[in-house]
């Protein structure tokens, strides 16, 4: 028997003897095999046709339904698609194995067609998944490298780069309006090399660039043999430094849904045709088909899109968060007092959520935050002030427990009082004298004109009243400082709201009026009650106004968490009273964050900074009267989460 490996051989059965001369001559001009008996041929669907000789028994049952071949029949024994005549002509025989060799060669096409519409299918269906994984991935580094994965599989080919067109920078690493080409990634099956971005000129002296300008496809078979009239030419030197060769290349714009091209796709030498219809399809084609190109070419489109929508993300993401970080700073312009707390809780919150995040045993090990959630955490901690913006200014800069202008008032007529008694003192020498000088009595021992007045006993009683005024303000200066107030001085103040002014004094007759008292009176801070009520109004105002803003679902909870921030664990904060299990958990962490931090601030005018150690003392003290979460407050001093804000 012939060896067959083509499908267009026939395969005789039976003895051709039997056939007449002219036949079985024209037989042997054919390419056939020949076998006694079909069963003996394991592989029956290689042939085109198979042809029964005269006597021949078909001894193996065939499902005719699956069958890939073509019957012609001289046997009664076998029934054939076409039965022929004993002994037929040499034309009706000739005329019939060409029938059935047609036929057999549309069947051959039509599964080609078939198999191709299936190719075609499956690629739609790869596109269709890339497309989803593209759109699904945020991350602009992990995308580029998605779009180079998935398009090397696509294209089946050794190697694609990526680039990108972007501004130009200037020396300080600002974008200038020139644009650039940046080659920001590149992979190749063959060969391994470090890479690094780098930028080029946008021009078209280059493949990329030049697509990147025309918007044009480039597909060229042979890249070391350019034609010399194209503007562009192929750098050969990576080539001879990694000892590579550069064959076929497919060029392909990105361009946004605007049709703008934001940057170029670039693969490198094909492996030929998909495995799927290797059997089916010729194999010589040069470069990248006609399929592959539009493949990729539907590739490119959705690399664009999800490219500039990541890129639309991060510019969002710099944009809110200037927004945020403008907020902030304009907040703590009202206060400067504060300068920097926001910022400083930021960090401390996040920092003691990523702790305990990390912690795998104890009260903790179940508590997870993700990437989202942090993001929330910082956001709320940056923005966990912002109601300030509704605090009186007068209120919220009140560093002593009198505003600097009323303190200076009552300064003033501490030294108007002392000015009057002092004018009272010598007006009534003045007119002692004059009395005396008129009844001719010019040499009257209680003369006070007399250089020794200073012995008398009214310039002692007047010194004593001055000394009384100099001690008052003594008194006030003290008494108006944010400390805790001493029974001395708050006896000395009942005393100072007793003092009446001069009788020409053309305001109250008193020296300090009653809400005067009332705030020097403040045991410790600088803040009345009522005051006091409209400062702690600024968690509700946080609240209020983030409420307003439309967060997405990740960062839906940042006006709950900042709104939280002042509350206590046994109910006792404010603005709700809320208790512990009321509390959202990145609040109790925010609570830990921002009494370290008003305890430690080196940039409060009105105290001191408390020491490291103090000030967790202080939160231990705290933790001990059930006001914040000792376990939390643990891992803030275990881990030395404080150390973030160092400088």
């Amino acid at each position: 028997m012939n060896e067959f490996t083509e499908e267009k051989d026939i395969l005789i059965v039976g003895d051709i003897q039997t056939l007449n001369i002219s036949i079985q001559t024209h037989i042997k001009s054919l390419n056939c095999s020949f076998c006694e008996d079909i069963s003996e041929i394991p592989f029956q669907n290689k042939f085109s046709c198979i042809v029964f000789c005269p006597q021949s028994v078909f001894t193996t049952e065939i499902e005719i339904s699956k069958r890939g071949f073509f019957y012609l029949s001289f046997s009664n024994n076998v029934k054939g698609d076409i039965g022929l005549s004993h002994p037929p002509s040499l034309a009706e025989f000739k005329s019939n194995i060409a029938s059935a060799l047609a036929y057999h060669q549309a069947r051959i096409n039509l599964r080609k067609v078939e198999k191709l519409h299936l190719l075609a299918s499956k690629e739609r269906e790869n596109l269709s998944a890339i497309g989803i994984a593209l759109s699904a991935e945020k991350d602009l580094d992990k995308l580029l490298t998605l779009v180079l994965k998935e398009g090397r599989s696509l294209g089946r080919c050794e190697g694609a780069s990526l680039y990108l067109i972007g501004s130009k920078l200037d020396e300080n690493g600002k974008p200038k309006a020139t644009k650039e080409l940046v080659f920001k990634l590149t992979q190749n099956s063959k060969i391994s090399f470090d890479f690094k971005e780098a930028r080029f000129s946008l021009t078209n002296r280059s493949l990329a660039g030049y697509v990147a300008l025309t918007g044009e496809i480039l597909n060229i078979q042979d890249v070391y043999k350019l034609d010399a009239s194209y503007p562009f030419s192929f750098d050969k030197s990576f080539d001879e430094k990694v000892g590579y060769r550069s064959k076929e290349l497919l060029v392909l714009p990105m361009k946004n849904h605007k049709g703008r091209v934001i940057g170029v796709l670039q693969f490198v030498n094909n492996f030929g045709q998909s495995a799927f219809i290797k059997d089916e399809l010729p194999t010589h084609d040069i470069g990248f088909s006609k399929l592959k190109q539009g493949l990729l070419e539907g590739l490119a489109s959705q690399a664009a899109v999800a490219i500039d929508n990541s890129n639309l993300i991060e510019n969002i993401q710099n944009l809110f968060e200037g927004f945020v970080s403008a907020s902030v700073n304009a907040i703590e312009s009202r206060d400067p007092a504060t300068s920097g707390h926001s910022f400083r809780v930021a960090e401390l919150t996040t920092g003691l959520a990523k702790m305990v995040d990390k912690e795998v045993d104890g009260l903790h090990k179940d508590i997870s935050f993700n990437k989202e959630q942090l993001q929330e955490i910082r956001y709320a901690s940056l923005l966990h002030d912002f109601g300030k913006v509704g605090v009186k200014e007068n209120v919220l800069l009140k560093a002593n427990k009198l505003h600097h202008s009323r303190f200076q008032y009552l300064e003033l007529k501490l030294d108007w009082q002392k000015q009057m008694l002092e004018k009272e003192f010598f007006r009534q020498i003045f007119n002692e004298a004059r009395s005396g000088y008129q009844a001719g009595n010019k040499q009257q021992d209680n003369n006070l004109l007399d250089t020794n007045y200073e012995q008398s006993s009214a310039y002692k009683d007047l010194c004593e009243k001055l000394q009384k005024l100099d001690d008052f303000k003594a008194l006030l200066a003290q008494a108006n400082k944010p400390s805790i107030l001493e029974e001395s001085v708050a006896g000395g103040l009942s005393n100072m709201a007793d003092y009446s002014m001069h009788p020409e004094f053309p305001y109250a007759n008193k020296l300090i009026s009653p809400s005067d008292f009332l705030s020097l009176s403040i045991s410790k801070g600088s803040l009345t009650e009522k005051e006091r009520a409209e400062i702690q109004s600024h968690v509700t105002h946080t609240q209020t106004f983030l409420e307003r803003i439309p967060w997405t679902d990740e960062l839906a909870g940042i006006p709950r968490i900042a709104g939280a921030h002042h509350e206590k664990l046994d109910g006792t904060g404010y603005p709700f009273g809320l208790k512990r299990d009321q509390i959202p958990l990145p609040s109790k962490i925010m609570t830990i964050a921002d009494i370290y931090d008003a305890l430690t601030a080196q940039d409060r005018p009105y105290k001191k900074a408390l020491p490291i150690e103090i000030a967790l003392d202080i939160l231990n003290d705290e933790a001990k009267k059930g006001k914040i979460e000792k376990s939390l407050l643990n891992t803030f001093i275990e881990s030395k989460v404080y150390n973030c804000i160092l400088d």
